[in-house]
């Protein structure tokens, strides 16, 4: 039994668990159990990255299984390893923000810890996990989280807001587990093994592929997760009803499990082929140009980055939709998670905090904050810089490799990547517009002698931007490192 790997899954729903127990006078234990899981996890992960790695075969493939547990598959390969790497980094960062953000609020602590280590360790789970039992049941457990932080403050609007957040999902897990279903009952695996990588031999085997209606099925669910058009309309109303911290959760981890899944069923398994490929890079860039055209008219600057976060996504499933033709371009994708789930982050903490100062979400109430938010200022224009996808910044690689590759794709590429890189300039101008709205022009707010930025929330956006600089400089060594295998 892979016991490293299990403790790592299981670690973020046991500190979820102990944080209830600390009474409200023991605020601080709370603080402690979610820095030592944080931290647990960041051991664990560096022991399986040295444990694991001679085992880790050549080439870029999503799975290299480690063993079963009880007769479920978990797997480790580079892909998982770096994302989760990513994922934790995340995590420790929200926490250490939720700090100064819920500081006069000890009430929301033990609710907001234990939903966040859930959303951790259901992501990790999903990331490992080669089981369709419990692909699905992580996805839930997921679902479950985002639902109850979204409608956090509990008021009529938040809760309504989380009720069509949770119908949404829930609609789209409902359509997925058929889909799974038809997979299993399609390959004839009924023997109790729901392992991807032998449904997908068993498919092969007879001579099939993926089977177009379960594909349409397990489509819907990663729609739904990840904000693909239709299905994206939760997003910018779940960005605007919930806490800040929850929010960065969202944006940097929870949205991008729909892709995870999609990666592993679709590009590491069955080879799309045929009308997939079109017509999943053409409703990507659907959900792109969409997005950023409403992201460039919003005045709420959650508004603003919740459509965003739904033009990004869409360039991380057209590079997954060209994982069969490139395993160059599938490496930009994963690496594009990490850029836009960390720049994101920072981008929702670093307004929040502007928020919780000024008391107002309308960038038109705002300006010239840059003097009274010089520390805040520089993080969100290196995050905001590593969106747009501007160089050195991480974001500018994985942005340039999936846009080649879809120019290079026949047939349609040559305009289905113009388009990508229109949506691109819409990212250009509605980043633009927030970060001048709020910090360069603009009347200066009332009372400014009394504005003070956040000191502690300021600095941990600013580390958390730095860290795009950072991979930036080992952006061949982590392109080598997936290159190497799963």
């Amino acid at each position: 039994m892979n016991i490293p790997l299990i403790l790592l899954i299981a670690l973020p729903f046991i500190g979820g668990l102990l944080v209830i127990f600390p009474g409200r006078f023991l605020r601080v234990l709370r603080w402690i159990f979610g820095l030592l899981t944080a931290a647990g996890s960041g051991v664990l992960l560096v022991y399986i990255f040295r444990e694991y790695q001679p085992k880790i075969e050549s080439g870029f493939n999503i799975w290299t299984t480690a063993n079963a547990v009880g007769g479920f598959q978990f797997s480790i390969s580079t892909v998982s390893l770096v994302i989760a790497a990513a994922f934790t980094l995340l995590y420790l960062f929200v926490l250490l923000y939720a700090i100064g953000y819920y500081r006069k609020n000890e009430d929301a602590d033990t609710e907001f810890h234990t939903l966040s280590l859930f959303m951790l360790g259901s992501s990790l789970g999903l990331l490992f996990t080669s089981d369709i039992i419990f692909i699905f049941l992580f996805w839930e457990i997921a679902a479950v989280a985002a639902w109850r932080l979204i409608g956090f403050e509990r008021t009529s609007t938040k809760i309504a807001v989380a009720g069509r957040t949770i119908l949404i999902n829930f609609f789209g897990s409902a359509l997925m587990l058929v889909g799974f279903m038809l997979l299993v009952i399609n390959s004839g695996t009924l023997d109790g093994t729901f392992d991807v990588s032998s449904i997908t031999f068993n498919l092969s085997g007879m001579g099939g592929n993926m089977p177009v209606l379960a594909g349409v099925l397990i489509l819907a669910g990663v729609f739904a997760k990840s904000a693909v058009i239709p299905l994206y309309i939760w997003v910018p109303q779940a960005y605007a009803a919930s806490p800040i911290p929850a929010v960065a959760l969202l944006a940097g981890m929870i949205e991008n499990l729909g892709l995870i899944v999609f990666m592993k069923v679709f590009g590491g398994t069955f080879t799309l082929s045929g009308a997939w490929q079109p017509t999943l890079l053409w409703i990507a860039l659907a959900s792109s140009i969409v997005a950023g055209g409403a992201a460039l008219v919003v005045k709420d600057f959650r508004k603003i980055l919740g459509y965003s976060t739904v033009s990004q996504l869409a360039f991380i499933l057209a590079g997954f939709a060209l994982i069969s033709q490139s395993g160059h371009v599938a490496k930009g994708a994963v690496v594009f998670i990490i850029a836009h789930g960390l720049a994101k982050a920072s981008l929702l903490m670093g307004y929040g905090a502007v928020e919780q100062k000024m008391e107002t979400r309308d960038i038109m109430s705002q300006g010239r904050l840059l003097t009274r938010f010089p520390v805040l200022f520089v993080g969100i224009i290196i995050a905001t810089l590593s969106i747009i996808g501007l160089p050195p910044l991480l974001g500018f690689f994985p942005k340039v490799d999936i846009i080649f590759g879809i120019l290079n794709f026949k047939p349609g590429g040559i305009l289905i990547g113009v388009g990508f890189i229109l949506a691109s300039v819409f990212t250009l101008l509605y980043m633009l517009r927030l970060i001048s709205s709020v910090f360069l022009k603009g009347p200066p707010p009332s009372g400014e002698s009394r504005i003070r930025q956040p000191v502690f929330l300021s600095v941990i956006v600013l580390v958390l931007s730095l860290t795009l600089l950072a991979a930036s400089l080992g952006m061949k060594s982590l392109l080598n490192y997936l290159g190497q295998g799963g």
